[in-house]
C-alpha cells in the first residue's frame, strides 16, 4: 500500500528541511501520537545511516520502533525504512515552490490482516455480522475480492487523513514562525 500526500509550505526549502530533519521536533506536530523518546544514535545530526529510535504514544498504545536512513540528501530528500513488525518505506521530500517549498511525504507498507479489519469501522456487538464476514469469502470469492479491496480503501483513507493532519501542523509551525 502506499500513501502520499503534500502540501505547499510558505516557508525556504532550508527552514522545512531542517524542521523535518530533527526526528523529535517533527514527532512532537504529529496529531496522531505524543513522543515519549526520540533520538538518533551515535551523530547529533540526521544522515544517511542514521538510526532513529522512536518511543511514542499513540491513542493507548505505546509504540516502540527504529527507523534506518538510507539516504540524505540535503534540503532535498530522507528516505528511510522501519525497524518494525511492519516494515515502513517513508521517503520525504521538499522543493522549492512559488517562494516557498513543496513538502510530501509518501508511504510504503504491506497492510497485516489487523489493519485491514480495524479499518472497517463496526458496532462491536454485532456478531451475525462478524460471522457473516467469515462465511461469504467461502461460498463467493468476487464477494472476498470486494470487501478486501474495500477495507484497503478504507485504510487508505485513514492513513491520508492522518498524514494530511500532520502535514497542516508542520506547515502551520513553519508558517507561524514567520509571522
Amino acid at each position: 500500500m502506499v500513501v502520499s500526500r503534500s502540501i505547499h509550505i510558505n516557508a525556504p526549502v532550508e527552514r522545512v528541511f531542517a524542521l523535518i530533519s530533527d526526528p523529535l521536533e517533527r514527532a512532537r506536530l504529529n496529531p496522531e501520537g505524543s513522543p515519549i523518546r526520540v533520538e538518533i544514535e551515535g551523530e547529533p545530526r540526521l544522515q544517511t545511516g542514521s538510526i532513529c529510535h522512536y518511543r511514542l504514544q499513540i491513542g493507548r498504545r505505546i509504540v516502540d520502533y527504529r527507523m534506518r536512513v538510507r539516504e540524505f540528501i540535503p534540503n532535498r530528500r530522507i528516505a528511510s525504512v522501519s525497524d518494525s513488525e511492519i516494515p515502513i518505506d517513508v521517503r520525504i521530500d521538499t522543493q522549492p515552490e512559488d517562494r516557498g517549498t513543496r513538502l510530501t511525504q509518501t508511504e510504503e507498507f504491506e497492510p497485516t490482516d489487523e489493519m485491514l479489519l480495524e479499518s472497517v469501522p463496526t458496532d462491536p456487538g454485532d456478531r451475525a455480522l462478524r460471522f457473516l464476514e467469515w462465511l461469504l469469502p467461502f461460498l463467493d470469492l468476487d464477494y472476498a475480492r470486494r470487501v478486501l479491496a474495500r477495507r484497503e480503501e478504507l485504510l487508505r483513507e485513514r492513513l491520508e487523513a492522518n498524514l494530511d493532519g500532520w502535514l497542516v501542523a508542520i506547515k502551520r509551525h513553519l508558517e507561524n514562525e514567520t509571522a
